[in-house]
């Protein structure tokens, strides 16, 4: 397993399986550890690679940093095959760039016909939990929609075993 963090270059191989891990970076706990933690116990030893958007320090005095940061964002997005997004509760953000890149990635995901590798987690708490579960009913009543980090690291383990199982990488 590897794990690619912003900035840095997204090179993926032709046998590797990749996931993005969407979410809240700002104003929210430092959820992605905690996945990332549980993914290497599983898969240390697999194809995997993991795209973490959240680094340790964002250059905040950077005029060009978040040109840098939302273009790694977008062209991580683009190629992964599993869209992992996690909508915090608690937070003191709606996470509004998450809600877009949701829907965005949600939307072509159904049009590729691959919405089997879209895993999507709403807290209850989370202030835009209703519009989450609505919008991802409004496109298909099979994804299920996780309530919980744990539900979230579950259902993001499902969906990876099944991909390297179904491309004889494990």
């Amino acid at each position: 397993m590897r794990i690619l963090t912003a900035p840095n270059s997204i090179e993926i191989q032709d046998n590797e399986i990749s996931v993005f891990l969407a979410g809240g970076i700002q104003k929210t706990a430092e959820w992605q550890n905690e996945v990332i933690a549980a993914l290497q116990q599983e898969f240390a030893d697999k194809p995997l690679v993991v795209m973490n958007p959240r680094r340790k320090d964002f250059p905040i005095h950077d005029p060009t940093a978040s040109f840098t940061q939302i273009k790694w964002e977008y062209d991580a997005l683009e190629i992964a095959d599993i869209f992992s997004m996690y909508f915090a509760g608690y937070t003191a953000s709606d996470q509004p760039i998450c809600q877009f890149e949701y829907g965005k990635h949600l939307e072509r995901r159904k049009a590729n016909n691959d919405l089997e590798r879209l895993i999507v987690t709403s807290e209850p708490s989370y202030s835009r939990n209703q519009d989450v579960i609505i919008q991802t009913g409004l496109v298909s009543k099979d994804i299920q929609v996780g309530t919980s980090l744990d539900d979230h690291i579950k259902m993001l383990m499902s969906v990876i075993k099944t991909n390297l199982i179904s491309s004889k990488l494990i």
